[in-house]
């Protein structure tokens, strides 16, 4: 006996390690089949450290040695059996607390410290077969067996009730299987291991790591068995039908409700008992809707994507589109009718929401003084406002496709042509350039010109986008009041912008009536009054406007955009133009011109957002984010300090659109990017460089930030997936290269070597 032990249990011991690896080969992403794994592994060590306890001369001191090893098996596998157990009947509630792992591991951590402590074996006795272990005759071996048992039979329930509740065959038969191997193993090891030895029959030896095989192999088989089952028509079928997005109902040969789908049931808010045998006329209270369907399904014609109301139980109507086609039995005959609908409210409500975008980009567009206007990149107008038509001479239909050269003189238009290549090759924009404007008609006047890059979705420049301001009225206003002293009484008053006169001493000597509608004061509240008070400067352009006022008073000609307050606080901007004012060629003081540009400046920045910021997830665009990246580079160069760059993409994003549509794609896109956004620092930049490819930088950081930085993703992208519970997961690849002040590298560079990195991760997990 002696001889064959060892041997024994050494085999044994092998077989579990197989069962681990054969398991784990399966899938070592589930889960269940991990846990599984935890739980043979108790037992191949409660096997290996019998091993020893069986070899013939085996000291005593070695016997306990190799008895404590194989304790942390035989105490702890109860453990593992029980989050098994937890896992498989689907206690989502209980394994998301995190105090439940504390109250599983607790217990067995504390048995193996009272074994390692000799408080669960009192002693060991040398049997012709080798070593045997007596228990202690305390509270220790009792609480251990309570808790094992306590354990085991809690997981053995879970299972055995779960078999029983579940409508699925597959896991019903599982359950069952795994009931009967796990109960026989437990009742024989428990009579082997604890029973005899408590009556003192020691002829046979410990043989419960084999007898609980039974256990092992029973759990494994179950889990592999049925879980790479072969798929049937059938079930397929039936499962495409209970997992479909889009609502479903088999209606018979007379237009009575057969089947309805999950999803039909849930946008209904009826049960199913309530549907089958109901007219189809239940959901859709269009008139002759039943017979309709049925007078098409008689010619076997389809309905695609029909317009209509559907009519929940509570009586509210969904807009829903409405397909259907028929099924005929082996002779040709109808056997009925299948119809899908697909819930179309969160598409309806965008398309309104486009088009009141729409709406109201088309009023701000031919509404405002300005010209506004769209080039592609041959600068060919795409789309003008009528402003910009009226300026020109034409009408808006009439200028698409065309160029400056058709309405300006050649000069001017070379002039414009060679600002719209530089916007579109460089893709920096142009800001409040003022120039001279002759149009072919010989009229000129004086515009204040911005052009933006225009982008597409992939962060593409396709054109520019510009917006000129007549301002010929300013520059008369300013060139008059150079040249006109004699005139400056009444070109004071009449001025249509905002006008205020200094003495030599920077008080207020005069203001026109614009001034008061604009700024609110009356000249008796504020004349003698320092401008550079604070009277109508925000604390933070005090500063400026002391300089401004300084070189006016030096004889500089001011022109600036800035912000200035009102008498009730508000701030606003306003384009401050400020001039020396010489009567008979003596210096009186100065001329200050105050021009309200607020709807400039929010047209201005609707156009600037345009050109920054990527329109779907809200993101920079490409163009822009490599602007500031740039920046950044040469900010690190200059401070001495590293730049980390990561580049990412979206797994199997085209799998995403492919299988649910352009609109989940989009929606996975968005949700990307408000995880960058809660995710990151507020000073890292984030960047859709097109399609599903991000770029993002983060300044000060290095390769060493890569981990804290990695998990912090994860871990938002974990949670992520659990808020969606969608039928896919998000996830995400991506690479890091880092910008070194003493090791340079070019823009270009630190994005290929992140881009290689990323693939050589996303490639290494398809191995995987």
């Amino acid at each position: 006996m002696m001889n064959i032990l060892p041997f024994l249990h050494f085999f044994t011991f092998l077989v579990y390690i197989s069962l681990i690896f054969f398991i784990l080969w399966k899938d070592a992403k589930s889960l269940l089949n991990r846990v599984c794994a935890a739980f043979l592994a108790c037992f191949a060590l409660w096997s290996f450290g019998l091993i020893f306890l069986y070899i013939p001369d085996t000291l005593k001191d070695t016997a306990v040695l190799f008895n404590k090893i194989a304790s942390m098996g035989w105490i702890g596998f109860a453990g593992f059996f029980l989050w098994f157990a937890l896992i498989f009947a689907e206690k989502k509630k209980i394994l998301k607390t995190k105090f439940f792992y504390a109250v599983l591991f607790s217990p067995p951590l504390l048995f193996i410290y009272t074994q390692w402590s000799d408080l669960l074996t009192a002693d060991y006795i040398q049997h012709p077969w080798g070593w045997g272990k007596l228990w202690a005759d305390s509270i220790w071996t009792y609480l251990f067996y309570f808790y094992y048992i306590s354990f085991t039979l809690i997981g053995l329930f879970l299972i055995y009730f779960f078999g029983k509740k579940t409508k699925k065959l597959i896991k019903k038969k599982q359950a069952m299987l795994m009931f009967t191997a796990a109960l026989l193993s437990l009742i024989l090891a428990t009579l082997i291991e604890v029973i005899l030895p408590l009556l003192n029959i020691f002829t046979i030896p410990s043989l419960g790591n084999i007898v609980t095989l039974i256990w092992a192999g029973g759990l494994v088989y179950a889990i592999v068995k049925y879980e790479f089952m072969t798929i049937t028509p059938a079930t397929a079928a039936e499962n495409i039908i209970s997992t479909m997005a889009d609502s479903l109902i088999l209606l018979d040969r007379e237009g009575r409700i057969d089947i309805a789908n999950e999803s039909l049931l849930n946008l209904s808010g009826y049960r199913r008992d309530e549907l089958t045998g109901k007219s189809v006329e239940i959901f859709f209270p269009e008139k002759d809707f039943k017979n309709t369907l049925l007078e098409k399904a008689g010619r076997k014609a389809t309905i695609r994507n029909y317009e209509l109301d559907f009519k929940t139980k509570t009586g509210e109507n969904v807009p829903v589109l409405f397909s259907s086609s028929t099924i005929n039995d082996d002779g040709g005959w109808i056997a009925g009718i299948v119809c899908i609908i697909k819930d179309v409210t969160e598409q309806k409500e965008n398309e309104i929401k486009i088009e009141y975008e729409q709406s109201l980009l088309h009023a701000i567009l031919d509404n405002t003084s300005d010209s506004i206007y769209f080039k592609d990149k041959e600068t060919r107008f795409v789309r003008v406002n009528k402003t910009k038509a009226l300026h020109s001479g034409s009408i808006p239909e009439e200028m698409i496709g065309k160029t400056d050269f058709d309405y300006f003189s050649p000069q001017i238009a070379k002039k414009s042509f060679q600002d719209d290549i530089k916007v579109i090759k460089t893709g920096k924009p142009i800001i409040g350039k003022v120039e001279e404007i002759i149009r072919l008609n010989n009229t000129t006047y004086w515009g204040s010109a911005t052009k933006v890059p225009w982008y597409n979705k992939k962060g593409e420049i396709i054109g520019i986008i510009g917006i000129t301001r007549d301002i010929s009225l300013q520059k008369k206003a300013e060139e008059a009041l150079r040249n006109s002293q004699q005139e400056f009484a009444s070109l004071f008053q009449s001025n249509p912008e905002a006008t205020i006169y200094l003495d030599k001493k920077g008080n207020i000597k005069n203001i026109n009536s614009r001034f008061t509608e604009l700024f609110g004061y009356t000249l008796e509240e504020i004349k003698g009054i320092k401008v550079d008070s604070g009277l109508i400067q925000p604390p933070d352009k005090m500063k400026e406007s002391t300089e401004l006022t300084q070189k006016a008073f030096k004889g500089d000609y001011i022109s600036i955009e800035t912000i200035r307050k009102k008498k009730d606080g508000t701030l606003f901007p306003v384009y401050l133009s400020a001039s020396p004012l010489y009567i008979e060629g003596k210096y009186q003081g100065v001329i200050g011109i105050y021009q309200d540009i607020s709807e400039r400046k929010k047209t201005e920045e609707k156009i600037e957002k345009l050109a920054r910021i990527d329109s779907l997830t809200g993101c920079y665009n490409r163009g822009y984010g490599l602007e500031l990246l740039d920046r950044q580079i040469k900010l690190s160069q200059r401070n001495k300090s590293p730049l980390l760059i990561a580049f990412l993409d979206i797994d199997n994003f085209k799998a995403i659109n492919d299988t649910f549509g352009h609109n989940e794609g989009d929606q996975v896109l968005k949700e990307v990017v408000e995880l960058f956004k809660s995710s990151l620092r507020e000073v890292d930049i984030i960047c859709r460089m097109g399609g599903d490819e991000f770029l993002l930088a983060f300044p000060d950081s290095s390769v060493q930030e890569v981990p804290l930085i990695r998990d912090r993703l994860q871990k938002k992208l974990t949670q992520l997936n659990k808020d969606i519970n969608r039928d896919y997961t998000i996830s995400l690849s991506m690479g890091f290269s880092e910008y070194l002040p003493e090791k340079p590298k070019t823009m270009d560079e630190l994005i290929v070597i992140a881009d290689q990195e990323m693939y050589e991760e996303k490639r290494k997990s398809k191995e995987n």
